[in-house]
């Protein structure tokens, strides 16, 4: 047992940093897509993918190399153009482009169907062939035809698969002819239906037109018969029309005469003198009784200047002027008569014309009814006449139709046998296979990464965990252990600039499960800081599974256990290490019962006080975090605090889990030391440079030693 170290008067200096933020502000990172991790993947598991590529290309090739060989012929024809005509008048049997379009797609039916393929068997005399016995001969021959059209057009490509190369081309020829001699059958019997039905009703319609006949003669012979022609039909119109212009006169004068009559008689009435009246003043006679008078009033008036009233030539001429009155009078009257008398004329003939044009107009409506009648007669003899006419023609036509074998089945290219086999496509499944086994390759590594919960990179614990990665450390070998070197002396400046202060520090190595290489990590690293020329204290703290005695080679007899219960001194529970200056460690001693308790107790922070003023670096082997409570209790006295994480080691859950208790105790995270990593395995650090490229020597591997102190 060796003396507790003398006291440091002049404490190493650390270089403070801000990496590594406070434990008690952790919260997970967001994660983020990166490419290249992916990329790393995929290197890294490339063996898998290909191992899934072959396998499935080997399915594959032998699935291909062991089917037996089909072959496929193929023809083509043009299915749905109009059926060639014969005749000018021929029936068209086709159609417009619709119907076109619907025969088409009846014919692709067709060309599928048991009827077509029974027929083909019969001629082939597939019955009797041994390879079809037992056999449905028409159903193999449904199986082994395709038909298909090409798009936008009336052309049908008819495929057949078989073994036999030169027989599925000669069978599908076969095949085509029979579909058209079918299709020629169908079209004839179709005409000779016509040609039955025309026949049927060629009798019926010439006994029609026969009565229309003898109705439409005894219409003409009746005795109640008008004029028929059309120049009796204008006779009749014209009359209508002459009486029709003589009535409207007659009837014009007669108001005319009325009006003057009345007007006349409204002149008496109204005592005014009717001589201005026109027809009164205009007449020849009232003319030259009324200039006579005219002529006595002048005389009058000369002799009224020689003789006075009461001579007898004044009488006179008066005795003259009153009988030419007398006669005006009269003349007046007659007139007047006169007037009435035309009036009563004038109605007269106005009547009468009348009555005759009402008789015109019956005669004209009889004339029209019966024009009508012979009209509807004659149409109906003249229909039935052109339709007998038209079915005698049609009749001839489909008689001659009927003889020829018309068809609407134009075939474009033969069948031809093939030059080699359709299926299998060996090239075809293979590149298949390939297909597939990459996709379930990238499957099977995108899934088992995605069942993969570990860490196995910085950025992964960068990104996941969002805290620091200090430093990776590989699987310690013969070989990486000057890698491994390299990587703790990384470690001990990151953690040198970590440290936020001068004088001692306190660091807490820990893990969240158990064999994740804490120990030996905390071991490792006491002895790059003691190599570097501080003091270095190293305290194993896993009072549940300590493995620091086992690792120096010293008893466990007394340890931290009895020092903090009192049973030694701190002094005599520290012991140092003889191969490395300035490594001192305290081994955890007889586990207590209650490990917990034990780190609450005051002498346990008194050794630790103590401690910090005899040496530069205090390191405590600490419990994993998720196993039990105790490395929550020692954080509370640390000032740093290291967390190791074993490459592709526990999940990702339990490791933040372990953050998370470890933030309750507000120690500072410094960061995370990534260990056991397989640096030949793993892309991502090849790719990287993780490799020892600063120790590669002159000197040959084989006389190097097996490990090497710091």
């Amino acid at each position: 047992m060796s003396s507790w170290p003398e006291p440091v008067e002049q404490p190493q200096t650390l270089v403070t940093s801000g990496g590594g933020g406070g434990a008690g502000g952790w919260s997970p990172a967001e994660p983020e897509f990166h490419i290249m991790e992916y990329v790393n993947l995929l290197w890294t598991r490339r063996w898998l993918v290909l191992a899934s590529v072959c396998v499935a290309v080997l399915v594959a090739g032998a699935w291909a190399f062991t089917r037996p060989k089909l072959y496929r012929a193929q023809s083509e024809m043009s299915v749905g153009e109009q059926t060639p005509q014969l005749l000018r008048n021929q029936i068209n049997l086709g159609g417009n482009y619709w119907e076109g379009e619907r025969f088409t797609t009846e014919q692709l039916r067709v060309l599928k169907t048991r009827r077509l393929a029974a027929r083909v068997a019969q001629r082939l005399g597939l019955e009797v062939q041994p390879e079809f016995a037992g056999r449905d001969p028409a159903g193999v021959l449904m199986s082994m035809i395709d038909v298909k059209r090409v798009p936008e057009t009336h052309i049908v490509t008819v495929t057949m698969t078989g073994p036999d190369s030169q027989r599925i081309a000669e069978w599908l020829n076969i095949y085509i002819e029979e579909y058209i001699a079918a299709n020629i059958e169908d079209t004839l019997e179709r005409t000779h239906k016509v040609f039955e039905v025309i026949q049927s009703r060629l009798d019926p319609l010439r006994d029609q037109l026969a009565l229309s006949e003898a109705t439409l003669v005894q219409f003409r012979e009746r005795d109640d018969a008008l004029l028929f022609a059309d120049q009796g039909k204008n006779v009749i119109s014209e009359q209508v029309s002459t009486l029709t212009t003589s009535y409207a006169q007659a009837k014009a004068e007669r108001i005319t005469l009325e009006s003057k009559i009345n007007a006349l008689r409204q002149l008496r009435i109204s005592r005014i003198d009717e001589i201005s009246f026109p027809e009164i003043h205009q007449d020849g006679t009232i003319l030259s009784l009324r200039q006579q008078r005219n002529n006595l009033e002048v005389e009058l008036s000369q002799r009224l200047g020689e003789y006075r009233e009461g001579h007898p030539q004044i009488k006179e001429l008066r005795t003259r002027m009153a009988g030419i009155d007398i006669q005006i009078r009269e003349q007046i009257d007659t007139v007047r008569a006169s007037m009435q008398t035309d009036f009563d004329v004038v109605r007269q003939r106005e009547n009468s014309l009348y009555e005759n044009i009402q008789l015109l107009k019956g005669e004209s409506i009889e004339l029209s009814r019966q024009t009508l009648e012979y009209e509807r007669l004659k149409r109906d003899y003249d229909q039935n006449k052109a339709f007998l006419e038209e079915m005698l023609a049609r009749s001839k036509e489909v008689d001659i139709t009927s003889t020829a074998a018309i068809n609407n089945i134009r075939l474009i290219e033969p069948a031809v046998p093939p030059g080699g086999p359709f299926s299998p496509n060996v090239k075809q499944a293979l590149l298949f296979g390939l297909m597939i086994g990459l996709i379930g390759g990238l499957a099977l590594v995108f899934g088992l990464d995605y069942l993969d919960q570990s860490l196995r990179t910085p950025e992964q614990v960068e990104r996941h965990l969002g805290t620091e990665v200090l430093s990776t450390l590989p699987r310690l070998t013969s070989e990486s252990s000057r890698t491994a070197v390299e990587a703790f002396q990384a470690l001990r400046t990151a953690l040198i600039l970590a440290s936020r202060g001068e004088g001692c520090q306190i660091l807490m190595v820990t893990s969240a499960v158990p064999g994740e290489g804490k120990t030996t990590c905390a071991f490792e690293l006491a002895k790059v800081f003691a190599s570097g020329g501080g003091k270095v204290l190293l305290i194993d703290a896993d009072l549940r599974r300590p493995r620091l005695h086992k690792i120096v080679g010293l008893d466990n007899d007394i340890g931290l256990t009895t020092a903090v219960l009192g049973e030694c001194s701190a002094r005599e529970a520290v012991r140092d290490v003889s191969e490395v200056p300035g490594l001192y460690v305290v081994t955890s001693g007889p586990l207590p019962p209650n490990p917990p308790e034990l780190f609450g107790k005051g002498s346990y922070k008194r050794l630790l006080d103590e401690a910090r003023c005899q040496v530069d670096w205090v390191i405590l082997d600490t419990p994993p975090i998720a196993s039990v409570t105790d490395p929550v209790i020692c954080a509370s006295e640390a000032d740093l605090a290291l967390l190791v994480v074993q490459y592709g080691g526990a999940r990702r859950q339990v490791i933040k889990a372990a953050l998370r208790q470890l933030s309750r105790s507000n120690v500072r995270l410094a960061g995370v030391l990534l260990n056991k990593v397989d640096l030949e395995r793993d892309y991502y650090y090849a790719n990287y440079g993780y490799y020892r490229y600063s120790y590669e020597s002159s000197e040959p591997e084989a006389r190097r030693p097996a490990r090497e102190e710091t």
